[in-house]
């Protein structure tokens, strides 16, 4: 079967982009049970000792320390060694890794109209660090198939919020629509079960409406809504797939997977940011993680540039 699995970081900062990535596996048994599933991914699941670190997939908030941002011992590191192993075992870049272009393709404009996310775009790394992660990876079950990001720049949120949406909403269509485009590409056999695997949308419990929404009116069909799971059958090509989602669905390995890649790029993105307004301050300039009590200091302190660049806070300050 094909398992498709999302999640997001950057949801509830004020600064820097919201980013979700998706992953896609080949799965050698034909059952959508969790725990059935959870044994495919055991392999994917298990510690492997890289240059000397311990590398486990698991939600990307345990993984990554904040303090560790720099150190490659730390969880920074991690989540660049899963990100290139990842790109890398599906073919998407065997031997760099160009963040933006590989994974984010159709953010490119957006990501390149914020002079603050220009050290993201020039983003390349090689990813034979991730060697021996794929070579771990490879005696289990699950295959990845496929890997796709989006990154929703301020702006892009902002405009978005704007035309009538609301933040749930954002986060919805944007990971609806990036399944979407992975189905698209997948080569996906007649009768083959399809699953997508998403944790849940903030405090968002119907989804119902964005699934018509992105799958083109078609009719969905509740199977339950619940306080922990809403899941939903969807026609899709002539035939149709189930999708969830899961309060703490990030503790199924392959959505933690897709965590951990969307904290890595986000992470990335701020870094960029924080370097940007470095350079440009004349006094020492202490970095922020982008949340809103700590985005509001950094915003004063880099008062004076915004003032003398003329920037829009519409581009750098997400209004909700």
């Amino acid at each position: 079967m094909i398992l498709i699995a999302t999640d997001e970081a950057g949801y509830g900062p004020k600064l820097g982009p919201l980013v979700v990535a998706a992953s896609a596996w080949k799965i050698p048994i034909n059952t959508a049970d969790r725990s059935d599933l959870q044994r495919a991914f055991a392999a994917v699941a298990g510690p492997v000792t890289v240059a000397g670190r311990r590398v486990v997939v698991d939600d990307s908030k345990t993984v990554f320390q904040p303090r560790s941002a720099t150190k490659k011992s730390g969880g920074y590191g991690k989540l660049e060694c899963v990100t290139l192993a990842g790109a890398r075992w599906c073919g998407l870049a065997d031997g760099r890794l160009d963040i933006v272009d590989d994974l984010a393709p159709q953010d490119r404009a957006r990501i390149n109209a914020a002079p603050w996310l220009a050290g993201l775009m020039k983003q390349s790394i090689e990813t034979k660090q991730g060697s021996p992660l794929i070579d771990a990876w490879q005696s289990g079950g699950a295959i990845l198939s496929g890997l796709k990001a989006r990154v929703v720049t301020a702006e892009a949120f902002n405009q978005a919020c704007a035309a009538g949406g609301n933040k749930s909403d954002l986060l919805s269509q944007t990971t609806l629509t990036l399944v979407k485009d992975l189905l698209d590409e997948l080569s996906i056999s007649s009768g083959e079960p399809v699953a997508v695997f998403c944790d849940r949308h903030g405090g968002r419990r119907y989804y119902a409406g964005p699934l018509q929404s992105v799958f083109e009116g078609t009719l969905v069909r509740v199977i339950a809504e619940s306080k922990t799971e809403s899941s939903y059958t969807v026609p899709y090509r002539g035939d149709e797939f189930t999708i969830r989602f899961t309060v703490k669905g990030d503790s199924f390995t392959p959505v933690a997977f897709s965590s951990m890649v969307a904290k890595y790029m986000r992470e990335k993105a701020m870094e960029s940011l924080n370097t940007y307004f470095a350079d440009l301050s004349t006094v020492p300039l202490r970095p922020t993680a982008g949340y809103p009590v700590d985005a509001d200091r950094f915003l004063e302190d880099i008062g004076p540039i915004i003032q003398k660049q003329g920037f829009d806070l519409a581009t750098l300050v997400r209004s909700r």
